[in-house]
């Protein structure tokens, strides 16, 4: 019994690991757990933090365009730090230290897209032009 409760605690954990890498206090989520944070919980706020340019192009439905720091700032500051912050750029470097940024000011916790628009894309996600 002990073996097959070690087993199942070993695969959750390798299983939530590859879900989700923690980067400080950034957690970076696969493209389906970003889609799923982003789907059933009420109190996320989706930031894109590409330039303008980009966002015109395309972005996630229902994202917030935060184009340099000050935007960032301003948006948390104007929705509150208890929100669930769910951040995304290009290829997902952007958003990390932007998340960076953001827990230094903030203390909270937030989360960055793997792989940025580009995986979403590649997973078949929907985008708004």
């Amino acid at each position: 019994m002990k073996a097959i409760t070690s087993f199942l605690l070993v695969f959750i954990v390798l299983g939530i690991s590859n879900v989700y890498s923690q980067n400080d206090s950034i957690q970076v989520l696969s493209p389906n757990h970003f889609n799923r944070v982003l789907q059933l919980n009420p109190d996320v706020v989706l930031i894109d933090v590409r330039p303008k340019k980009e966002f015109k192009k395309a972005h996630i439905k229902g994202a917030y365009l935060a184009q340099n720091s000050e935007v960032l700032f301003h948006l948390i500051d104007s929705l509150g730090t208890s929100k669930v912050y769910l951040l995304y750029c290009k290829y997902g470097e952007q958003s990390v230290d932007a998340g960076k940024m953001i827990y230094e000011k903030y203390k909270i916790s937030v989360c960055s897209l793997e792989g940025g628009l580009d995986a979403w894309l590649q997973e078949g996600k929907e985008i708004e032009n």
